[in-house]
């Protein structure tokens, strides 16, 4: 293995390494939103509990509608969040597995996005 190879070997490790904190950087700050989102489910739900309970003209159906269209939001919501932070999980998962086989492995993430970290021009010249 020449200078060379050593040095590209280096900095895509560098590179990884910097590309997986910042992805468990996502997942913390997704957590956080989730975490938001579902208090303020809770002052949102506590404020609709509250106007319903004077709210004399209404069926208890009714009632239980607008309770469960909020409920329903939120859940939608909290969803979508899960969804991005499984995404950010699966492309850590594709970097551990293309920093432990030494190669670069093009695994897609769910989005189908595919990862690689070598440059263009590295590419080329496997080919040849």
């Amino acid at each position: 293995m020449s200078f060379l190879d050593k040095m590209k070997k280096a900095s895509k490790s560098v590179v990884d390494a910097g590309a997986k904190q910042m992805l468990k950087t996502d997942i913390m700050f997704l957590d956080r939103e989730i975490k938001t989102r579902k208090q303020a489910f809770g002052i949102e739900i506590y404020d609709l509990m509250e106007e319903l309970e004077t709210a004399e003209g209404m069926s208890t159906t009714d009632k239980e509608a607008k309770i469960r269209a909020c409920f329903d939001a939120a859940r939608k919501d909290i969803a979508v969040i899960v969804a991005k932070k499984d995404c950010k999980k699966e492309e850590m998962a594709v970097l551990d597995s293309t920093s432990d086989s030494g190669a670069a492995s093009n695994i897609p993430p769910s989005s189908g996005t595919v990862l690689t970290n070598t440059h263009p021009q590295d590419a080329e010249h496997e080919g040849m």
